[in-house]
């Protein structure tokens, strides 16, 4: 890959880990697709369907951040697909603040906390506008159901709006120790959930004013975008005007707190006594310390959804639409070596962290690539373990086995095989299930 120059992210930011509140570096990409107006690129507008992955990177301690090659192959892939691409660092990785854990709990709520945010803001995204659409101030773009009011200097035949009738669609990714904390996330309501009506200040809270302000921004870039092309093909005579509206800009960084810092402050007051009188009482107060801790989420214990189609009623509580979710496994690490990685998230943990029911690997179109010269992890554990997944009844779990290739894809040839195999699982998920 020398000489190779890897895509620039739209975004760079950063959040807070629903955990602790350490603080978590980011980045989205936007595929090409959406930086065109629907009049330049009509087909794709109208069939649009916004879908998005997420790639987790390998274990910090071994240099593992989004900075990896092989996260970086992935990146290029799903671009290529018209996916929006986001990383995130673990806590101690190229500069996302904190230290690896030995336990892996941890690193589950930082997955946990950038899935929220990711989803939020591809739920809040509306590409491909009418150059007509409104941008109330402090609001998102006005949706496809809702009035739009015409601006006179734009005046021309009314452009209908999309229509987008199906959810996003997200792919949840990992490669190697990425793959470990992927695989111990909770169902996709039950993440949903802990966002769902986060207490003031909150790193939850954080999180979705985050979202929604960049989703906000986007929207307006491509609303300006939709603008500009109006005006360069209008056929009027008259000059030009130039437009004081903000532009789109590549590489966008963003860090601080959208929360007032007094508000910030209070709510990690509070968390750090909860913390402190767990740790102070024993046991039974370490067991309060830890139910008192979800309060900073309100609901979220005591209001679970279930983990099958959510109706109306669970999708007004959660606050966004429930995406289609897909799960993708890069060099999936197995035991012995898992457990040592994190030794919290044994087998008891993960039964009680994913509740009652099937693997949810088995439950959603899911898929595995790894090589059968990979030194981390026996090829026949691999084997056996998706063997396993594959009887399971109803299953949509899918795998790859890569000849030659190692954990780290070095390997003559491997990289473009490995590259077809998300190629053709890519284009395969982007075609929605019959009804």
């Amino acid at each position: 890959m020398s000489g190779h120059r890897a895509p620039e992210p739209h975004y760079s930011l950063t959040i807070p880990s629903i955990h602790d509140d350490t603080t978590l570096n980011c980045r989205i990409y936007h595929p090409q697709a959406v930086s065109k107006p629907r009049a330049q690129y009509l087909e794709e507008a109208t069939s649009w369907r916004t879908r998005g992955i997420i790639m987790a990177h390998p274990y910090a301690p071994m240099g593992g951040c989004y900075e990896d090659r092989v996260v970086g192959i992935v990146v290029e892939e799903f671009l290529a697909l018209g996916y929006f691409v986001g990383t995130f660092n673990f806590r101690g990785a190229h500069g996302s603040k904190g230290r690896t854990s030995w336990s892996g709990r941890p690193e589950l709520d930082d997955y946990t906390s950038f899935a929220g945010f990711f989803i939020h803001y591809l739920c809040h995204l509306h590409p491909f506008p009418a150059p007509d659409s409104n941008f109330p101030p402090d609001s998102s773009p006005a949706s496809p159901q809702t009035p739009t009011r015409k601006r006179p200097e734009l005046a021309s035949t009314p452009t209908p709006p999309l229509e987008i009738h199906q959810p996003p669609a997200i792919v949840l990714g990992g490669y190697s120790y990425g793959s470990l904390i992927l695989r111990h996330l909770p169902a996709i309501l039950s993440l949903l959930n802990l966002f769902s009506a986060p207490a003031d200040g909150c790193a939850a809270s954080e999180i979705l004013l985050r979202a929604h302000k960049l989703s906000d921004q986007s929207n307006l870039e491509w609303i300006n975008i939709a603008r500009d092309h109006l005006r360069q093909n209008s056929t009027t005579t008259a000059p030009r005007k130039k437009s004081h509206e903000p532009k789109s800009s590549l590489s966008v960084a963003m860090g601080g707190e959208e929360t007032s810092p007094t508000v910030r402050r209070s709510s990690r007051e509070i968390r750090r006594s909860i913390d402190r009188g767990g740790e102070a009482g024993g046991r039974s107060s370490g067991s309060l310390g830890r139910r008192m801790r979800s309060l900073s989420h309100l609901r979220r214990r005591n209001s679970t959804p279930p983990s099958g189609n959510p109706g109306a009623r669970e999708r007004r509580e959660l606050g966004v639409v429930v995406p289609e979710v897909r799960y993708l496994l890069i060099s999936p690490l197995m035991s012995p070596l898992s457990t040592m990685a994190a030794t919290g998230l044994g087998h008891k943990f993960w039964n009680r962290a994913r509740e009652a029911g099937p693997d949810v690997l088995v439950q959603h179109p899911a898929l595995a690539v790894y090589g059968d010269r990979d030194g981390f992890t026996a090829a026949n554990r691999v084997r056996q373990w998706i063997e396993r997944l594959r009887n399971e009844p109803v299953s949509k779990f899918k795998a790859v086995e890569i000849e030659n290739a190692g954990h780290f894809w070095h390997e003559h040839g491997v990289e473009g095989e490995l590259r077809e195999a998300l190629k053709k699982w890519g284009a395969e998920i982007n075609i929605p299930p019959p009804n």
